[in-house]
This record gives C-alpha cells, sequence and structure tokens, in this order.
C-alpha cells in the first residue's frame, strides 16, 4: 500500500510507505490525518486501492 499525502504546513505532496506511517485518525473537518515516521503530520489524499 502507498499513500498519496499532503503536508499539513508545507503543503508539499509526497508518497509515503506503511513503514512511513506511525497513526490514522480524522480530524474535526473530516479528513484523514496521518502521523509519520518523521515526527510530521499529513493529510490523506489518495491510496493506491483507488481506480480510475
Amino acid at each position: 500500500m502507498i499513500y498519496h499525502v499532503l503536508h499539513s504546513s508545507t503543503r508539499e505532496l509526497r508518497i509515503l510507505t506503511p513503514a512511513e506511517v506511525l497513526d490514522m485518525d480524522t480530524d474535526a473537518a473530516g479528513r484523514i490525518v496521518i502521523h509519520g515516521a518523521d515526527g510530521e503530520f499529513y493529510y490523506l489524499l489518495a491510496d493506491e486501492s483507488l481506480t480510475v
């Protein structure tokens, strides 16, 4: 599984692997927030389960 994410403060697009994800939760706005192994927070944009 890979996760396409947006850094919560810099808005940088990144791809994270499961080894880079410590935890996932939702915020008050209903967004999925990922706590990365690097100590940073990201918003989930998509994962590889989405198909076109």
